[in-house]
């Protein structure tokens, strides 16, 4: 099993796309799997190889990748059934599926497509061919990452929006627990933001929501996601952080929120904070669902707003009787 490191990476709602088109070629034959992953590689895609389909399948679902090429007769698993198992998981269904084929096996042809593969090409593969396969499924790869960026994303501001937050909190509640991993949320909010709606409108208002995202974005991890949950109410997940790291990690999205600058119309800086409240699933503290975990984060950031805004506290230090967190 063999990965070209990825460059050009960067971060959209949590997840790490590549400027390039990655493939995953997989082929037993370790000649067959030199052209193809060459040609592939030559075409300009961004290439990762394995030898059998269990290691196709580890590879598929630790990393991105885009389209899956791959032999029929690939080891244990088939690569029939290596596609049966990409379609029928929502975490992999997107991947393009193209199976190679030897001359001659229409009926493998038809048990491939039955089996969810997307393409196929005949060996021996003709290589103007595989490129203008690769071609192809390129252009509906691109279209449904632009289309799912869509569904996920807030319109206003980038962030991830709160159905796709909510998807990956769950993902990742689920792999902490099962690996016994930490995993921290930040709950944000910003402080006096109907204030800065009523005084100045709420087309300054969106300038402020926007910039913020800016700004915590870029104190952000490939694997973190920021969410807007509604209004001025953000939240960012940050896998594998402890309470001090995580800890950390708020202060300086509250530092970065503090350094927005919206100016109005006669060059005044709109004062920008905001107050953030830190839950962590760690050890003992271990929560059984994404909701209890920001639940907790929401009972920091009550404790946050009522000692003074502009600050961060971790559920941890939250008495049990954490008042109501006061408006604005």
């Amino acid at each position: 099993m063999q990965v070209d490191r990825p460059s050009g990476v960067s971060h959209l709602a949590g997840q790490v796309f590549s400027d390039r088109t990655s493939v995953l070629v997989c082929e037993n034959s370790q000649v067959q799997l030199r052209i193809l992953s060459e040609a592939v590689r030559d075409a300009g895609y961004e290439v990762h190889t394995a030898s059998n389909a269990e290691d196709a399948l580890t590879l598929l679902n630790l990393m991105p990748i885009d389209i899956f090429l791959t032999g029929i007769e690939v080891g244990t698993t088939s690569g029939l059934e290596a596609c049966w198992l990409l379609k029928s998981n929502p975490e992999t269904e997107t991947v393009y599926t193209i199976v190679v084929t030897a001359s001659g096996q229409e009926k493998r042809l038809e048990e491939s497509l039955d089996a969810g593969a997307d393409d196929f090409i005949r060996k021996p593969v003709n290589m103007t061919e595989l490129r203008a396969r690769l071609r192809a499924a390129t252009r509906l790869v691109r279209m449904q990452k632009q289309f799912r960026h869509m569904a996920e994303t807030d319109a206003l501001t980038g962030a991830a929006n709160r159905r796709a937050f909510m998807q990956y909190l769950d993902t990742l509640v689920d792999r902490a627990r099962r690996q016994d991993a930490p995993l921290a949320a930040v709950m944000v909010d910003l402080d006096h933001f109907k204030r800065t709606n009523d005084t100045y409108g709420h087309a300054v208002g969106d300038k402020v929501l926007v910039q913020t995202v800016r700004q915590v974005q870029a104190c952000l991890r490939d694997c973190d996601m920021l969410g807007r949950l509604g209004g001025e109410e953000f939240a960012v997940v940050l896998p594998g952080a402890t309470a001090a790291s995580a800890v950390a990690a708020a202060e300086r999205i509250r530092e970065a929120i503090a350094a927005v600058d919206v100016r109005v119309d006669n060059g005044d800086r709109i004062p920008v904070t905001a107050s953030l409240g830190v839950a962590v699933l760690e050890g003992d503290k271990m929560m059984e669902t994404a909701e209890g975990l920001l639940h907790a984060a929401d009972e920091a950031l009550y404790a946050a707003k009522a000692g003074g805004r502009n600050r961060v506290v971790e559920a941890a230090s939250c008495r049990e009787d954490a008042p109501v967190r006061a408006a604005g």
